[in-house]
């Protein structure tokens, strides 16, 4: 994914008004992995850490969402996957998070997922080794993984928006 300015990304968040676009903030820290090797770019917004945003040009041009977090957990010591990365993870580390749907007519739906709280999961996939001598080459298996991945975060995005 190459590198895009702040006002191209939120020109592309198709599920928020206006006025909710000018208020998104980019992370203070640079995204990690480097941008070549991003699938898909999600972050938290640091002035209201109860959204998020993701944004993909999988099979496309670039398009984003809003989301927000509930309040909702798995049970402590729980394991829980993230609906992205596919990832099993403690149950402090995934969270429910909702976008909005359906601005057009008002309805204020929204469809939500679990995901990694930092949504940040191109850092773990591109982090997977193989487990055991069975296991493909490390190449290949962070390469089918970041091709999953890019894959259900762009399913994922055209859902939320295919509802307006």
């Amino acid at each position: 994914m190459p590198p895009h300015t702040l006002s191209a990304l939120r020109t592309t968040l198709g599920n928020i008004d206006a006025a909710t676009r000018r208020t998104v903030r980019m992370p203070r820290t640079p995204a990690r992995p480097a941008w070549p090797d991003r699938d898909y770019l999600g972050w938290r917004d640091p002035s209201a850490p109860q959204r998020g945003y993701l944004f993909t040009e999988h099979a496309g041009p670039l398009r984003g969402i809003m989301l927000t977090t509930t309040r909702a957990r798995a049970g402590a010591g729980r394991a829980v996957m993230c609906e992205l990365c596919r990832i099993p993870r403690r149950f402090e580390q995934v969270s429910l998070f909702v976008a909005p749907t359906g601005l057009a007519e008002r309805r204020m739906s929204t469809l939500g997922t679990y995901l990694c709280v930092d949504l940040d999961c191109n850092a773990r996939v591109n982090a997977l080794r193989p487990l055991t001598p069975l296991d493909p080459p490390a190449e290949a298996l962070v390469a089918g993984r970041r091709a999953e991945l890019a894959e259900r975060a762009a399913r994922f995005i055209d859902e939320v928006l295919a509802v307006r």
